[in-house]
């Protein structure tokens, strides 16, 4: 794992002397370094799944939500796991056939997993009268609306369909830091592990350190891109659809 928040509030104190630095406190330190935190999620949530490394990166906040629901309000998620959801990554259903299904290949007492499609704007517009794209257990689609993840499945299940399992994997939110006066003064480092390897804190405190900078009007900003801009939150703009 990485560094503590105070080894990480160090580093930035280091780094800040290089120059004549903003003053601040350590809440400035605490407010700053979470929104860096939220500022890198948000960033490679934008690109998930794009490489190997960006879902690598990511590894650290995916949590997985089981049920057999077909509409699953966002709020329960965390209170059943514990671990507050952020951003919808995927969704899977675990299928078995009690007789065969016309235009299924799927076998008899055969379990198949079918991921889910989001339904965005286009899908919506497309599926009217059209039987190939109609939403089906075998082409299942979700939707976020009014705070509630929607799977669609079709108007009716047979019952001779079974869905054993609905695995949501999702991004939860992360811990927020809340370093204190005491843990920085203290002999032992006492404060708060990260939760992420090395490689993702450093590319977070580099966002932590353009933020202070921005936030005292640092020359040194001036060959850096500002870092507070507004990234587009998948999971609102899938509900907006």
């Amino acid at each position: 794992m990485y560094k503590t928040a105070r080894e990480v509030y160090i580093d930035v104190l280091t780094e800040l002397v290089k120059e004549e630095a903003p003053t601040f406190y350590l809440e400035d330190f605490n407010y700053y370094f979470n929104k860096a935190i939220n500022e890198y999620l948000k960033v490679r949530y934008e690109l998930f799944e794009a490489t190997q490394q960006l879902t690598d990166d990511l590894r650290f906040w995916k949590e997985e939500h089981h049920t057999t629901d077909l509409e699953i309000p966002i709020d329960i998620i965390g209170v059943v796991n514990g671990k507050p959801y952020r951003h919808l990554t995927s969704c899977v259903f675990d299928v078995t056939l009690e007789r065969p299904v016309a235009n299924c290949e799927q076998e008899v007492m055969t379990p198949r997993t079918y991921k889910a499609a989001r339904m965005s704007s286009s899908i919506k517009a497309g599926l009217h009268n059209n039987v190939y794209l109609e939403p089906t257990f075998y082409r299942p689609y979700f939707d976020i609306i009014n705070n509630k993840i929607r799977i669609s499945i079709g108007s009716s299940l047979p019952y001779w369909v079974k869905i054993s399992n609905i695995l949501v994997e999702y991004l939860r939110h992360p811990k927020k830091v809340d370093l204190t006066e005491v843990q920085v003064a203290d002999t032992i480092d006492t404060s708060q592990l990260m939760e992420f390897t090395d490689d993702v804190g450093d590319e977070i405190v580099k966002i932590l350190l353009k933020l202070l900078l921005e936030r005292g009007s640092s020359n040194r900003l001036q060959s850096n891109v500002a870092v507070n801009q507004t990234i587009t939150d998948p999971a609102i703009r899938g509900a907006q659809s």
